[in-house]
């Protein structure tokens, strides 16, 4: 099979015809859509876009949430040789207009009335036609539906049946598949050039790796803009892997207890909200079951240390895991993620090591795992049997990691990405002159090859008094308390450090209600002087383990919670600093007066 995912759709279509590839929900149920049908339903958008004018090169952007005809598009797209062009839907107009100029694209998929007044508000310079996926509430006008253009390819099949064939077969490996555009949290978005070999060959080593099959179920939830789960549904076609698609992503343990995954990957804050929520259970159930509930994870969190570092497990550990595990683990997993869930997986962000030894306790691996948008997603990965806490695994097959001398992070590998489009300059500024992909992280690799991320490298933080600081050590420690949803280190040049803080919402209602402050809002619960002394304590706890240098001095907790919408957030959820410093630049300020 040619390595493009052209080629890869057809192949999986002639292997697994008649299996569900994935379902789509309809009210209150799933519809499901195999192979076979998605591929004639790709097939006809494919050329129902280019009966529009589309032609191999050109660049086609899709604007929406995470569905089914995102993919669609994306496949229908790539099979004739264009380029996927994804968009946040929580971009502005003015983002909008930055990218679709900056990649001169043609033709824009919006997912509806939302994406496609953006669209008219951005005024791109190169637009020519735009198709809406959800077209209620848009007046007819300039634009087409979904229907309409698959109605165009069956009618351009009829005529020419071999057609897609010969399309598909002048895709070759090396043709630009899509423009990834970085999230720009530290100036214009970069287009990432991604060619189809990259993702091709990236989705079967990471397949091969993790031990996936055709018998796996998982959920396709992460926004498709973003490498991440754009490369597991790649992954999930190498393997025949069925997919649910599910629009809210608040709604993934409820989903998940319905439609039974296999294996399920997220980034670090899906996790963080569970896991608030478990303890949050446990701190409110009776004392009988809260005696219960902690003994059990603590006799889990011995039993997988142990199988961890391969010692063995007495006898009367295991009979006391095996009575656990039918009073409360097997309840919290089917609770949480359903019953047949081999592990999970984690990405996109640093995750806590608390977090991943209380999913180990109670039976749900999570294997995290190191990748950039350069390098197609994930080029280091923990995996079952191979695993240590507080790292983010070994290189995967074909692939090279190696730390600078000031303790970059560099890399080789199929997956590292050739170019930033048109900017010859920041493409050069990436590389060492003997190739090496420049990632701009800190890390180290231990004795046994596992790589350890400490840091950005813009992030480090070098006080007024010459110390070298990893903010993101700091930071993990305190939002390893539930009540602490996100934190901002600051002390650049500064004689100490400070800190903006975030609380948990769920965490803190319970909190309040435990308080009888229960009607009390979220800014209001953040001024209060109980909270703050709470916190107060949380942060005197987490200096007790810094060097001085690295203690938090002052904090002060923000009124709102960051969030993609208020543009704190990326959409990927990382913490934007640029934007929280100039937002509270004189709450910073006043930390040092």
């Amino acid at each position: 099979m040619r390595q493009t995912i052209a080629h890869l759709n057809r192949w999986r279509a002639e292997q697994s015809g008649e299996k569900v590839a994935y379902y789509v929900q309809r009210q209150d149920d799933y519809e499901p859509v195999t192979h076979a049908e998605n591929y004639t339903l790709v097939t006809n958008l494919a050329l129902g876009l280019v009966a529009l004018g589309a032609a191999k090169g050109d660049r086609i952007a899709i604007i929406s949430n995470t569905r089914a005809e995102w993919s669609q598009f994306d496949s229908a797209i790539l099979s004739f040789g264009g380029i996927v062009v994804g968009i946040y839907p929580t971009s502005t107009a003015a983002q909008i207009r930055y990218i679709l100029d900056h990649s001169q694209t043609r033709l824009v998929i919006a997912e509806n009335k939302i994406q496609y007044d953006k669209v008219r508000l951005a005024e791109p310079e190169f637009v020519e036609k735009l198709v809406v996926i959800d077209s209620d509430g848009l007046t007819p006008g300039d634009w087409l539906t979904l229907d309409e253009v698959a109605t165009q390819g069956k009618f351009l099949l009829a005529q020419k049946p071999n057609l897609p064939g010969e399309l598909r077969d002048a895709v070759q490996p090396e043709d630009m598949a899509a423009l990834i555009y970085t999230s720009g949290t530290t100036g214009p978005p970069k287009g990432v050039v991604m060619r189809h070999n990259n993702l091709v060959l990236v989705a079967q080593t990471v397949a091969e790796f993790l031990g996936l099959h055709d018998q796996d179920v998982g959920v396709i939830y992460l926004p498709l803009a973003h490498s991440l789960q754009r490369v597991s549904n790649y992954v999930g076609t190498a393997v025949g892997i069925t997919g649910y698609y599910l629009a809210d992503m608040s709604k993934l343990v409820e989903v998940s207890k319905v439609v039974q995954p296999t294996v399920l990957s997220a980034v670090p804050r899906v996790y963080e909200k569970i896991h608030t929520a478990v303890l949050t259970g446990i701190d409110h159930a009776p004392p009988r079951r809260q005696k219960l509930a902690r003994t059990a994870l603590a006799v889990g969190h011995e039993v997988a240390q142990r199988r961890r570092q391969q010692q063995p497990i007495p006898l009367s550990l295991k009979l006391k895991y095996a009575l656990y595990d039918r009073l409360v683990y097997r309840k919290l997993r089917a609770a949480l993620f359903g019953r047949r869930v081999r592990f999970l997986s984690s990405g996109a962000a640093p995750i806590g090591l608390e977090l991943l030894q209380f999913f180990d306790a109670i039976g749900l691996p999570i294997y995290e795992g190191y990748g950039l948008t350069e390098t197609t997603s994930p080029i280091t990965v923990n995996r079952p049997g191979e695993v240590e806490f507080g790292t983010v695994g070994r290189p995967l097959p074909h692939s090279q990691v190696k730390i600078a001398a000031d303790g970059e992070i560099l890399l080789k590998g199929p997956g590292v990405f050739t170019e930033y489009y048109k900017d010859p300059a920041a493409t050069r500024d990436a590389f060492t002159a003997d190739g090496w992909f420049q990632t701009g992280d800190i890390g180290e690799l231990d004795a046994n090859g596992y790589l350890r991320i400490t840091d950005r490298k813009k992030n480090i933080i070098v006080t007024a008094g010459g110390k070298n600081i990893a903010p993101a050590n700091i930071e993990n420690l305190l939002m390893s308390h539930p009540l602490i949803s996100q934190v901002m280190v600051h002390g650049d040049r500064r004689n100490y450090l400070v800190a903006l803080l975030t609380l948990d919402p769920d965490a803190l209602l319970a909190w309040a209600n435990d308080h009888h402050k229960g009607t009390l809002s979220y800014e209001e619960l953040t001024r209060d002087t109980a909270v703050t002394a709470l916190v107060q304590n949380l942060v005197d706890k987490a200096n007790t383990s810094l060097a001085r240098y690295e203690q938090i001095k002052y904090f002060r907790i923000l009124p709102e919670e960051v969030s993609v919408e208020n543009g704190l957030l990326t959409p990927t959820l990382k913490l934007k600093r640029r934007e929280m410093e100039a937002r509270y630049e004189g709450w910073l300020d006043e930390m040092y007066h």
